[in-house]
C-alpha cells in the first residue's frame, strides 16, 4: 500500500502546481487607443480665415487651432471699449448736480428772508433731485457700456477656436476661405491618458476588478512597460464568445506611448 500511495501524491502535486503559477500571472492581448475622438466644429457661422495647426500636430488644451473671419467683431470691441471708458457724461452730470445744489442753497437763503416765493424754492429743490437722477442714469449707462464690452469681447473670442483637450490632430476637413457653418473642421484625439481595451475570457470574471493595477507591454515603444488602471469592467458576459470587455486608463504625459498599437496586459492575481 505504501508503494502505491507515494507516487500518486507526487503526481498530483506536479499536476496542480503549474496551474496555480499560471493563475497568479496572466497575460491577455489588448489594444492601446486614444481616450476619445472629438469632431471640432465652429460655434458660429463664419468663414475660415487661418488654420493654425496641421494633421499630426501635438496640441495642448486651450491652444488656438483655427481663426475665423472677425473684422466686424473687432470693430464692435473698439466701439464698446470707447463707450465703456468714457467718463464725460458722468462728469457733466456731476457738474450739473453741484450747480443745482449751490443754486438751491442760495434760493433757500433768499426764501428764509422772504425774498422769493415758494414756487421758486420748490423749483430749485426739484432741479437738485433731477440732477441726482441724471447722474445715477449716467453711471448706469457706464455699467451697461461695460457689459456691452464684455459681450463684444466674448463674441470676438468665439472667432478663435481652441482645443478642449491635450491630444493630436487626426485630420482636417476645411480650408482657408471656406464657410464652416454646421460642419466639422478637424478631428482630434486625446492621447493623455490613453485607453487600453481587451476581451477577457469568462474564467477571469470577478477577478478583474475596477481600480486594479495592470502592467501593459506595448509593441511600440519596444522593451518598455507601463502601468494602467482598470476603469470599466463589463458586467455582461457575451454568451456566444464566453468573454467580457475590460477598459483601462494609462497616463501618457510625455506622449511616449503610441496609440493604435497592440499590447499585452499582464495581471497579477
Amino acid at each position: 500500500m505504501k508503494i502505491i500511495i507515494i507516487p500518486l501524491i507526487y503526481s498530483l502535486t506536479l499536476f496542480i502546481s503549474p496551474q496555480l503559477t499560471a493563475a497568479e500571472n496572466t497575460e491577455l492581448d489588448c489594444l492601446v487607443r486614444p481616450e476619445m475622438y472629438i469632431d471640432l466644429s465652429s460655434p458660429v457661422d463664419s468663414t475660415l480665415k487661418e488654420m493654425l495647426v496641421k494633421t499630426g500636430d501635438i496640441i495642448k488644451k486651450d491652444q488656438p487651432l483655427v481663426k475665423l473671419e472677425s473684422s466686424v467683431q473687432k470693430a464692435k470691441v473698439k466701439l464698446a471699449q470707447l463707450q465703456a471708458t468714457s467718463i464725460s457724461e458722468i462728469l457733466n452730470r456731476k457738474t450739473q448736480l453741484k450747480y443745482a445744489n449751490r443754486n438751491n442753497q442760495r434760493l433757500q437763503s433768499l426764501y428764509d428772508r422772504k425774498s422769493i416765493s415758494l414756487f421758486e424754492k420748490d423749483k430749485a429743490e426739484t432741479e437738485v433731485a433731477l440732477a441726482r437722477i441724471e447722474l445715477s442714469k449716467a453711471r448706469e449707462n457706464k455699467q451697461i457700456a461695460q457689459l456691452n464690452l464684455e459681450l463684444a469681447q466674448a463674441e470676438l473670442a468665439l472667432r478663435t477656436i481652441t482645443s478642449p483637450i491635450d491630444g493630436i490632430v487626426v485630420d482636417t476637413y476645411a480650408r482657408v476661405g471656406e464657410f464652416v457653418a454646421e460642419r466639422t473642421i478637424m478631428k482630434l484625439a486625446q492621447i493623455d491618458p490613453l485607453r487600453v481595451e481587451l476581451i477577457a475570457p469568462t474564467e477571469y470574471f470577478g477577478k478583474i476588478t475596477q481600480g486594479m493595477r495592470v502592467t501593459i507591454i506595448p509593441e511600440q515603444p519596444a522593451n518598455k512597460s507601463f502601468k494602467a488602471t482598470v476603469t470599466i469592467v463589463d458586467q455582461l458576459i457575451d454568451p456566444a464568445s464566453g468573454s467580457f470587455t475590460v477598459r483601462m486608463a494609462i497616463p501618457n504625459p510625455g506622449d511616449e506611448l503610441v496609440s493604435g498599437v497592440n499590447c499585452i496586459a499582464r495581471f497579477n492575481f
